[in-house]
């Protein structure tokens, strides 16, 4: 059995990505820095830090960042209690001074789009990225074979480079990192962190909206006639009004619309990121799945949306078994709710997708492209980065995963328990067909201590996807 999977991947990483892809909305400069104590020494020195300040805050809640002590209080909050921590810095003039401040940092792409952007042209792929910010310096992160759309006289298709905006002001992420067991003396506090995690500072700049700009509306239909497969992310920022959340998703899933309506063949995947406010993530999912066709999400992602429509039976089975079989049933709750056309949901070692009826690809070749976004991230995994097309023959040699393999027999066992006529034959196929839908149950690799795990969701989606709508 295992052979005979092996034997696919190697013929899968033998082909090349050849859609047309598209990558919108949210692109940002990720900023990463790696807490220690000798680099808080120059934040610790700094004339804008007052300490008896950052001490009055250190038990108050700051719901957005305004200043330098209030910057201090929220780390030295998060080191204490080892907790992830996603704030908005309000102020920012404060950029420049936390670039003196932390000299050693390293820049990269952040944001889905622009990650899947730069691994799509990785793969071979024709990619072309849609951001409302470009500023010369986010355009530099983008592989130079990276397109952009744009209005000029009429819709063209020009350059990254040439796309860039001077004008336009940099969203950044700021991302401290510590490690679990590190030691802090911070303004006469010790502390030692329980746990590793980080804490964002991201920033939220004038210009940085998650949809098409108006004047690209009228060249959208132009602009989906020359994709075969759009990534669109970002939804996730929508406001939480009702009434800004309405007017905001009419105009964005109205650009959705147009961008499909001259080509039928066109396929949209949107992966998932929680937002706070529940009742707003309901509206932004039903609205998305009307439009969009494909759906990646998680193992514990997937436990949150079963919550948020009441699904709370097959929530709990997740949480008590987690296994192929009740991640397959709760999958198939949300593509019932939400009407998604296909959802791929990947756990370590191993994926469960579920197609609806009538199929638009082979399900063959659906579990081909599967296999080929496990070595794409599987050599991320191995390697860091951005993977490209020479380098996925190694992923044909790593062996798949034994959980992913365990989990198959899983789901032929709970299957069959529930009545489920499944062949002999599942162990090695790994589809079974219903009258509404199919199941694929996928091993996938698992790379010990991974180099990378940072949008690992997205890299999977996005290929299996890219791969799955590929002319051969």
């Amino acid at each position: 059995m295992q052979t005979i999977w092996q034997n696919r991947v190697k013929a899968a990483v033998q082909h090349r990505i050849t859609a047309n892809t598209l990558a919108a909305f949210n692109t940002n400069v990720d900023v990463v820095v790696h807490l220690e104590q000798a680099n808080l020494a120059p934040l610790l020195a700094n004339e804008r830090i007052d300490l008896q300040k950052v001490k009055q805050l250190l038990d108050t809640d700051i719901p957005a960042v305004n200043n330098e002590n209030e910057f201090l209080a929220v780390l030295m909050q998060a080191l204490q209690e080892g907790k992830s921590v996603h704030i908005v810095l309000r102020d920012l003039a404060m950029l420049d001074w936390l670039e003196e401040v932390f000299a050693e940092r390293q820049e990269s792409m952040g944001g889905q789009a622009g990650i899947i952007a730069n691994q799509m042209a990785g793969l071979g792929a024709h990619s072309m990225v849609y951001t409302s910010l470009l500023s010369p310096k986010q355009a530099s992160m983008f592989f130079p074979e990276v397109d952009v759309p744009v209005v000029r006289d009429g819709l063209s298709i020009v350059s990254v480079q040439d796309a860039a905006r001077p004008g336009d002001q940099i969203k950044e992420n700021w991302i401290f990192e510590y490690a679990k067991g590190e030691r802090f003396e911070l303004g006469g506090h010790v502390i030692v962190t329980p746990r590793a995690n980080r804490v964002i500072l991201a920033t939220r700049p004038e210009g940085v909206v998650m949809a098409f700009d108006p004047d690209m509306e009228e060249y959208l239909p132009e602009l989906g006639k020359a994709v075969d497969v759009a990534f669109l992310a970002g939804y996730h920022y929508a406001p939480a009004a009702e009434g800004e959340l309405a007017a905001y998703l009419d105009t964005a899933m109205g650009s959705v619309h147009k961008l499909k309506e001259q080509n039928p063949d066109l396929r949209l995947h949107y992966e998932y990121v929680p937002m706070t406010a529940d009742e707003a993530e309901r509206t932004v999912l039903k609205a998305v799945g009307r439009e969009i066709h494909s759906f990646g999400i998680n193992e514990n992602e997937i436990k949150r949306v079963l919550r948020l429509y009441g699904y709370e039976q097959e929530r709990a089975a997740i949480d008590s078994n987690e296994c192929a079989y009740t991640l397959y049933d709760g999958t198939l709750r949300i593509m019932d709710e939400l009407g998604f056309e296909r959802i791929q949901l990947h756990n370590l070692g191993y994926y469960v997708v579920l197609v609806k009826d009538p199929q638009r690809v082979d399900l063959e070749h659906v579990r081909e492209a599967c296999l080929y976004a496990s070595a794409v991230n599987g050599i991320k995994a191995k390697y860091g980065g951005y993977v490209l097309h020479e380098q996925l023959w190694e992923a044909g040699e790593i062996a798949l995963s034994a959980i992913g393999f365990r989990q198959l027999e899983i789901f032929a066992e709970e299957m069959r328990r529930r009545g489920v006529d499944v062949p002999s034959s599942f162990l090695e196929e790994g589809i079974l067909e219903f009258d509404s839908h199919a199941v694929l149950i996928i091993p996938a690799h698992v790379i010990p201590e991974p180099v990378s795990t940072v949008g690992m969701g997205d890299t999977i989606s996005s290929s299996a996807y890219a791969y799955e709508h590929s002319r051969r």
